[in-house]
């Protein structure tokens, strides 16, 4: 049997129990980050060997967008390994990074991932990149890790 399945709208942000947690609170300070003309193998490495989802990409101190494990998977479609991994982070990358201040409650950081169908934000102080805070993050915090 064939259905059609629902589009993928932006949904509706949901709203979670606030205790006061700032972003700052539970959010990893620096940006791990790659530049544009890195290659999709040295990104994969920084992966792996700091344990992360995804990577900024920066180009002259500005963040331009994000690669994701997801971005590497479609990289790797109708490519074979040597030339996915030869790509560039820059031909991959989602342009574009949503942030969100470090100030910002938790609970808002959650409402606008979960509104975008996001796992993560850019975290801003003064307008400049400072860290990150993802949907891992949150998970950590719920069961007390």
């Amino acid at each position: 049997m064939s259905a059609p399945l629902p589009g993928i709208a932006e949904a509706e942000a949901i709203k979670i129990a606030d205790d006061g947690t700032q972003v700052k609170d539970l959010m990893h300070r620096g940006i791990i980050a790659c530049a544009p003309g890195d290659t999709v193998g040295q990104v994969a490495k920084i992966m792996v060997d700091k344990e992360i989802h995804a990577v900024v990409v920066m180009d002259g101190g500005k963040a331009v967008g994000v690669v994701s494990q997801t971005d590497m998977v479609l990289a790797r479609q109708g490519r074979t390994s040597e030339e996915a991994r030869a790509m560039k982070a820059g031909d991959i990358m989602t342009p574009g990074c949503a942030t969100c201040d470090a100030n910002i409650l938790l609970s808002e950081a959650v409402s606008l991932m979960t509104g975008r169908r996001m796992h993560r934000l850019i975290v801003t102080e003064n307008d400049q990149p400072t860290g990150v805070i993802s949907m891992t993050d949150v998970v950590r915090k719920i069961i007390g890790e």
